[in-house]
């Protein structure tokens, strides 16, 4: 019989819950934001729709709006590159590369490509010269920090992370796959990560060392200890989107409905994190300077940081309450991607309070389809999206009260 701890906080504690806390940060602005990065315990930067790039020089006790050139086509900015105070590189919609080297006081254009159905998504520097850029079915390659960009064929169109441990080999992510290449970004071939044909949104490449962790929709979580050569699933329960690794041991994931979990035996276990319970933001990137500092972004601008690593059982007083599989299930909904109808089916064992809700990818509610007492038997729902946009969406169930359990659904139109 499967067993499924949910832990509750208790409402009065006795002890100091702020200290174990992500606590919230005005970040200055209600757009939705797509990578955070830190150089260091006080100076960091995040970017994300509508051209938006903010910088705190405090630790984000405040952060400021940076005025730059993104154009009105390319609104959506996806990733920042800090290397020092001074140099930090940005990737936009439209092959949009931009740069500063003082701060963010001036910008200049690397490249842009208005009429290029493409976004460069992905960045990573080995130093403030050399760096690469990926974009869909092309990575961008400099070696004079930016004045000069070669591009290479890269098998892959929807293309989001990409990293380096050395002037020759790197790997980068896209939706259900990771490439790998081992000529400088000239060639990339295929690392074959098992997922059984599907497609997950393989959005953060989670690193340390020759260590790469991954996560998408789906419920897994794949590693790989030996820098793609291949790949296992470290967790089948979870999934996630946000990833980042401070060694081979610790490390977060983070996906919808501001869920947030920590691992600190190289992604054998992982361990649900407290967080905001008011907001169901996506966790889009995390990142952390120290093994307790660290920072992750979400949508609407919401910014949490820690100074504890995040950790889940300290000073907080919780109860273990255990539900089992006996008292529900939640299917997969079919069809499974779909245009506009599908039936999502669930069965209750023992009467009880039910709820199912339908969220996006940000977090957001956009339907609840069940708000009632039912009595023990097998239900089904349709659920129309025909007023939604393409993309991921999640539907959870609610035990009296309780989440329980989540699974994702695609849209395609």
């Amino acid at each position: 019989m499967k067993k499924i701890i949910l832990l509750l906080l208790i409402t009065h504690c006795s002890l100091h819950i702020s200290e174990a806390q992500w606590i919230a940060q005005n970040s200055g602005t209600n757009q939705n934001l797509y990578d955070i990065e830190f150089l260091n315990e006080k100076t960091g930067w995040a970017v994300g729709d509508a051209g938006v790039v903010i910088k705190t020089t405090n630790g984000g006790i405040n952060w400021n709006y940076v005025p730059n050139p993104t154009p009105t086509l390319s609104p959506n900015l996806w990733s920042v590159e800090p290397i020092d105070s001074n140099i930090v590189y940005v990737t936009s919609s439209g092959d949009f590369i931009m740069k500063t080297t003082d701060g963010g006081l001036n910008w200049r254009v690397l490249h842009s490509c208005p009429e290029c159905n493409s976004s460069t998504k992905g960045i990573y520097f080995l130093n403030k010269d050399t760096g690469w850029i990926l974009g869909a079915y092309k990575v961008f390659r400099t070696y004079d920090g930016g004045k000069t960009l070669d591009s290479f064929y890269v098998p892959w169109f929807t293309n989001f992370d990409i990293y380096f441990k050395d002037i020759n080999t790197g790997v980068f992510c896209g939706t259900g796959r990771v490439f790998k290449s081992t000529d400088r970004g000239e060639s990339w071939i295929n690392t074959n990560v098992p997922t059984s044909g599907s497609f997950p949104m393989f959005r953060k490449l989670g690193i340390s060392n020759n260590n790469i962790w991954i996560g998408g929709g789906n419920p897994n979580i794949y590693k790989s200890s030996n820098f793609g050569e291949n790949w296992f699933v470290s967790d089948s329960t979870i999934g996630a989107f946000g990833i980042s690794f401070i060694n081979e041991n610790t490390g977060f994931i983070g996906g919808g409905l501001n869920i947030l979990y920590k691992t600190t035996n190289g992604g054998n276990n992982f361990y649900r994190q407290r967080t905001d319970s008011s907001s169901l933001a996506f966790i889009s990137s995390i990142d952390f300077v120290n093994d307790t500092v660290g920072w992750y972004c979400c949508a609407v601008g919401r910014i949490y940081k820690t100074t504890t690593g995040g950790e889940f059982l300290t000073d907080i007083n919780f109860n273990p309450i255990e539900l089992t599989t006996e008292d529900y299930k939640l299917y997969q909904n079919y069809p499974n991607p779909y245009n506009s109808n599908t039936i999502i089916t669930y069965q209750i064992y023992k009467s009880a309070n039910v709820e199912i809700e339908v969220y996006d990818n940000l977090g957001k509610k956009v339907k609840v389809l069940v708000k009632k007492k039912q009595s023990p038997g097998y239900y089904k729902e349709q659920f129309d999206g025909s007023n939604l946009s393409s993309g991921i969406y999640f539907y959870a169930i609610k035990i009296d009260d309780k989440y329980v359990e989540s699974r994702r659904m695609i849209i395609l139109k």
